[in-house]
């Protein structure tokens, strides 16, 4: 018995030293993620999307950021997603066939100046689907509308929390992004927000941790 005891106050022990667990399943349509950054262009049609994120579901902003300012330097998290598109229309109003893609979202535990070589680890992956930009400028600023189904992603610790998209939206989110390229090609300043996908529609799967690398 007195065995018996001492292996369970030590099971106990364990489980209370774990970090907590951070974040909860977010209903359809709920806000999930808020998101800023930018493109870089790598041709005439293509180019590699990378954000920061300072809102994810109900997480403290200080547990994204390595202190302040709360920016690219200092974020935790940063999507990353090359993409290429068809250009439908020109000018003045421009459309373009987004292609589908992969966006990865990596964990960084020190922050600095983001390097696409060294961006991290990766934590999330989605599938992003096909979608239509659209600009009524000619492209000088434009509206995105896009989904990405969660493929995998995998438990990490933020903020002394435990964490793993796949609770907070476990078939993925669609995003609403506005663009303005007024500092001029090849960049491109992006924000926005993205909700959560309510159920597998175009999700080959509901995402979990076993796909994770």
């Amino acid at each position: 018995m007195k065995r018996n005891a001492f292996v369970l106050l030590v099971v106990l022990w364990l489980v209370a030293a774990l970090p907590a667990w951070a974040g909860a399943p977010a209903a359809a349509s709920q806000v999930v993620i808020s998101f800023r950054g930018g493109s870089t262009w790598t041709g005439p049609a293509s180019g590699t999307c990378v954000w920061y994120l300072p809102i994810v579901g109900d997480l403290e902003l200080d547990s994204l950021f390595d202190g302040s300012p709360y920016d690219m330097d200092h974020a935790h998290l940063v999507w990353v997603s090359p993409w290429t598109i068809d250009v439908l229309e020109g000018s003045p109003l421009f459309l373009a066939r987004a292609n589908a893609g992969d966006a990865t979202i990596y964990y960084r535990s020190t922050p600095g100046p983001f390097d696409l070589n060294n961006p991290g680890v990766p934590v999330a992956k989605f599938d992003r689907k096909t979608s239509l930009l659209r600009s009524d400028d000619g492209g000088a600023t434009d509206t995105f509308i896009f989904s990405a189904a969660l493929k995998w992603s995998k438990t990490f610790t933020l903020g002394g929390k435990r964490f793993n998209f796949a609770d907070l939206m476990p078939y993925g989110m669609t995003c609403f992004e506005y663009g303005d390229q007024s500092e001029g090609y090849p960049s491109a300043i992006e924000s926005g927000t993205c909700v959560a996908i309510g159920g597998p529609g175009g999700a080959t799967a509901k995402a979990g941790t076993s796909g994770a690398h």
